[in-house]
């Protein structure tokens, strides 16, 4: 991982996978040249590089995107996005409800859903899949989003011994879920949180079979069991989802694949087999994809070049953006990094397009704001504080009475990697150049970078950033509260009102009334140099002209176009 924070690892994203000058792009390349007449069923085959083999298979222990790729086929949470990720719509609940002090969200659930193995899906099975997210013992690595001011009960987790079944069990049965009969699902708040519909988007929030673990564990599980819990996940024949596709086998170190659930509510999808192999090594794959042994890859640096100039793997290339934004962090805890004219010089003296268009050959996009370009809360006009101007920014540094001499005792915190290195590289001669400081680059080794910035051990870092888990803004802004100094808030940038503006966003329920307080502190941010605001990724992926109806979105899986909406894919005639 190159710098996203590591509290939301499943939006982790490669940076720099590509290196060629393209647009930004939506929907499904290569439509031309191949019927659009569907193949016969046992060509209905979709093949794609996951890249990395799953740590589980059981969606409320799965963190990382290749994780989810496999999770949000084979489980279905209450709600998805749209596919313009403008709003939810129902997925295992067909509507819900909010009572008027905003604290209770009532899901009436699909009564034809059913399980893999063909029985119900019931209300408690959707208690007893929260629950265990919420278990201490286990430990879910994307846990924080459901007890971080959302689920009633939720705020005690940390306080709650995970070796103690007793602790645990007055902790979960202490929690707002609750199945009032077997369609109704009901969630309890701490406090009002208009984005909680999002939350329940996530494909870790889903119902769980308690039969089947106790089942594949020999027996009844005590909630500090964390070994005998994770048995049933192991097994493609005890993987029982509720989801559109069903684990049919596991090869480990190899691939997995999956078939349509023959239970799902909303029919069976047009793809017979989806198989995802864990191929490391880049040119393999490209490899791969040459051979038509693979119909989905995210091109890899060395192989960009080479797509570039072929006539045909070009036409099936395109630059997907993905709604995750890039930094520099100052530490605005040394002097006269604390100073804000000084982080607005630093911001201002930085080139985008040449970083965007010379450096990174056109795979990202120039930025000087926060929310990206196709979120709601995004707005252009909030980055005009931190647009390249050189002029601007000597002037701000001559005012602020700080010498390039004193700047020049500083060092850009770097992780090894070339990507990394080659943005970096680029921002040190930018400053010398524009601004007439000299900061050069500390590189090591990533692990100990990691180490460094948890412990603000560094004096500007980057390129640092954030993806979405879901597309609402609420998702971002307490990265920069003052309590996440030197957790999530890196540089430990305190801005005055900040945090108080963003939580009462965060509970209000009028959208309207959400989106006015969260731009005030995204404006906030940009103008304080909070942070150094300088690109949105891309994702540079060939798809075959064959594979049909592909739904692209900004929160896709790393490497899987598309996946939030694979029920209706299928491939062409070719």
């Amino acid at each position: 991982m190159w710098g996203f924070h590591p509290r939301k690892p499943a939006r982790s994203f490669a940076l720099g996978v590509c290196a060629v000058i393209v647009a930004f792009a939506c929907g499904n390349p290569g439509n031309t040249g191949t019927s659009t007449e569907a193949a016969p069923a046992d060509q209905q085959v979709l093949r794609i590089n996951d890249g990395t083999e799953p740590n589980s298979y059981d969606p409320g222990q799965q963190t990382y995107t290749y994780e989810a790729a496999v999770g949000r086929l084979t489980f279905e949470p209450l709600l998805q996005p749209k596919p313009d990720l403008s709003d939810v719509q129902p997925a295992g609940a067909k509507s819900y409800d909010v009572s008027s002090d905003g604290l209770t969200y009532t899901f009436h659930l699909r009564p034809e859903s059913k399980w893999s193995d063909g029985k119900p899906v019931t209300a408690q099975d959707w208690v007893y899949g929260w629950k265990r997210v919420l278990n201490p013992a286990l430990a879910a690595g994307y846990v924080d989003p459901f007890y971080d001011g959302t689920v009633a009960g939720g705020e005690k987790y940390a306080d709650t011994d995970p070796k103690s079944a007793a602790d645990i069990d007055t902790f979960l049965n202490g929690l707002g879920l609750s199945a009032p009969d077997d369609h109704t699902f009901v969630v309890k708040l701490q406090n009002p949180a208009g984005y909680f519909k999002w939350v329940a988007t996530l494909w870790v929030a889903t119902p769980v079979r308690k039969d089947i673990v106790e089942q594949a564990a020999g027996g009844a599980v005590a909630s500090n069991d964390s070994t005998k819990a994770a048995a049933w996940a192991n097994d493609a024949k005890t993987i029982v989802g509720n989801g559109m596709f069903k684990v049919s086998e596991i090869v480990p170190k190899d691939h997995v694949t999956l078939v349509p659930n023959p239970q799902y509510w909303g029919g069976a999808p047009k793809m017979q087999k989806i198989v995802y192999s864990f191929i490391t090594d880049a040119n393999t794959a490209f490899a791969k994809y040459r051979t038509g042994d693979l119909d989905v890859l995210t091109v890899s640096t060395q192989n960009v070049q080479l797509v570039k100039s072929d006539p045909v793997l070009s036409k099936q290339a395109k630059l997907y953006p993905k709604l995750s934004t890039f930094w520099m962090t100052y530490n605005t805890k040394e002097a006269p990094l604390d100073n804000e004219k000084v982080r607005m010089a630093l911001a201002k003296s930085i080139d985008r397009d040449k970083l965007a268009n010379n450096v990174l050959n056109g795979t990202v996009k120039p930025f000087s704001t926060f929310i990206p370009n196709g979120m709601n809360g995004y707005d252009a006009s909030l980055g005009d504080a931190q647009k390249f101007d050189p002029t601007a920014a000597k002037k701000l540094l001559q005012d602020s009475g700080v010498t390039a001499a004193q700047l020049a005792k500083f060092k850009l915190l770097t992780r090894d990697s070339t990507a990394s290195k080659t943005v970096n590289e680029f921002l040190s001669a930018q400053w010398k150049e524009n601004l007439g400081v000299d900061i050069p680059l500390e590189v090591i080794d990533s692990k100990t970078v990691t180490t460094r910035i948890r412990k603000a051990q560094f004096d500007i870092y980057g390129p640092d950033g954030w993806g979405a888990d879901y597309p609402d803004q609420q998702d971002w802004f307490d990265i920069f509260f003052a309590s996440a100094c030197h957790n999530l808030n890196w540089g430990c940038a305190t801005l005055s009102g900040y945090d108080e503006s963003v939580k009462k966003a965060d509970a209000s329920k009028s959208d309207s009334d959400r989106n006015k307080l969260y731009s005030q502190a995204q404006k906030q941010l940009v103008d304080s140099a909070a942070v150094g605001f300088i690109y949105q990724q891309g994702e540079y992926n060939l798809i075959k002209p064959y594979v049909k109806d592909l739904k692209i979105t900004g929160i896709d899986d790393q490497g899987i176009p598309g996946d939030l909406f694979y029920h209706d894919i299928f491939i062409a005639k070719h």
